[in-house]
């Protein structure tokens, strides 16, 4: 039997009530990682918590290292906190979003700050912070390196009427991975991005599931546990560093 992945690591996902989020905590829970699940509500949290215990399949859920933190990654005092106490934190995954379903002209400012200070101004916040942290502890000599996993969305270079803020913020996502892969790679530190297509979430309900699908040449959308392992596969190869790695069933390419 394989050993886990991410034995001895320590994981931060922001999101992981629902969706992305919550798979890829349970994915890296689930190869052995420590992982602070981090989101607004921590009833939210707590519930995705026991749904993954109980849903793992592991003999002893007991033993799965998950803590539901309420964290709210606008706040820069939040991240300042996390990293202080949290120093040997070596995986991040910034996966916290909203999305948007209004035309540019009809959308007021509110949600358009709401969208930009929730999808990439709280990434940049704990990249500075955690990514600041993860590079005075790097752990490259133990045999791996620190990782922060940014996840984006194929609206960042594919237009969709509607998605404007949200398309923005995403594509910033991508900019500032390549920018801190070059910044942070010489202290160990690797810094990456998924680029997910429509997956069956919460958030994709009330887009035209139905339509999207038909244009997808897989003929299907993805699932969140499929993206977890595009974040698994990022966390643990040591090699992986400004990697964009694109999941949306072969859309892009139509």
């Amino acid at each position: 039997m394989n050993a886990p992945k991410l034995l001895g690591r320590t994981a931060a996902v922001t999101g992981a009530s629902r969706g992305i989020g919550k798979a890829i905590a349970m994915r890296f829970a689930m190869e052995g990682a420590r992982v602070l699940m981090l989101g607004r509500s921590q009833e939210a949290l707590i519930g995705a918590r026991d749904e993954i215990k109980k849903l793992s399949g592991v003999q002893d859920p007991s033993s799965m290292r998950l803590e539901a933190h309420e964290h709210d990654v606008r706040v820069p005092e939040n991240w300042k906190y996390l990293a202080k106490m949290t120093p040997e934190l070596d995986i991040l995954v910034n996966c916290a979003g909203i999305t948007q379903n209004s035309l540019l002209a009809r959308t007021d400012p509110k949600p358009m700050e709401d969208i930009l200070a929730t999808n990439l101004q709280g990434a940049i916040y704990g990249c500075k912070w955690i990514g600041r942290q993860m590079m005075r502890n790097c752990r490259s000599t133990d045999g791996y390196t620190s990782c922060i996993i940014n996840v984006s969305s194929l609206l960042a270079f594919k237009g969709v009427a509607g998605t404007s803020v949200y398309a923005a913020s995403k594509a910033g996502l991508l900019g500032l991975t390549t920018s801190l892969a070059a910044e942070y790679a010489p202290a160990g530190v690797r810094v990456n991005a998924i680029v997910p297509g429509y997956i069956a979430t919460d958030m994709t309900k009330d887009l035209g599931n139905l339509v999207a699908k038909m244009k997808i040449p897989l003929n299907r959308l993805g699932t969140p546990d499929e993206v977890a392992d595009a974040a698994l596969f990022l966390a643990a190869n040591d090699y992986a560093s400004n990697c964009i790695l694109n999941l949306d069933g072969g859309l892009s390419a139509v």
